[in-house]
């Protein structure tokens, strides 16, 4: 069995944008500030993603003109951003308690 990607595929994956590096905010006080400036970006891009996907879905059961497949893929955008930080949260969980069991 052969698989070939369709050109709408191919297209919906080149509109896929790559990161940023994350870069130093100025105003922050060090090490602690420039964490809580990317921890508090990060849950903001969370909550953003899971408000529009919940704005598109709303539209599109009161009948406006909106695409099911935009509505779907905001939706998977929202899960996969929140499954991203939980992953985060689950690797940082996992440094503290190494750091914890490190003998001084």
């Amino acid at each position: 069995m052969e698989f070939s990607l369709s050109k709408p595929l191919s297209s919906a994956i080149e509109m896929v944008k790559p990161l940023e590096p994350l870069s130093p905010t100025a105003g922050s006080s060090g090490a602690n500030g420039e964490f809580q400036n990317i921890l508090g970006g990060m849950i903001g891009q969370v909550n953003s993603t899971k408000g529009t996907a919940d704005r598109q879905l709303a539209s599109f059961l009161n009948g406006e003109q909106i695409d099911i497949h935009q509505v779907a893929t905001s939706i998977q955008k929202a899960e996969m951003t929140f499954e991203l930080a939980i992953e985060v949260r689950n690797k940082m969980m996992q440094a503290y308690q190494e750091v914890m069991r490190m003998q001084i």
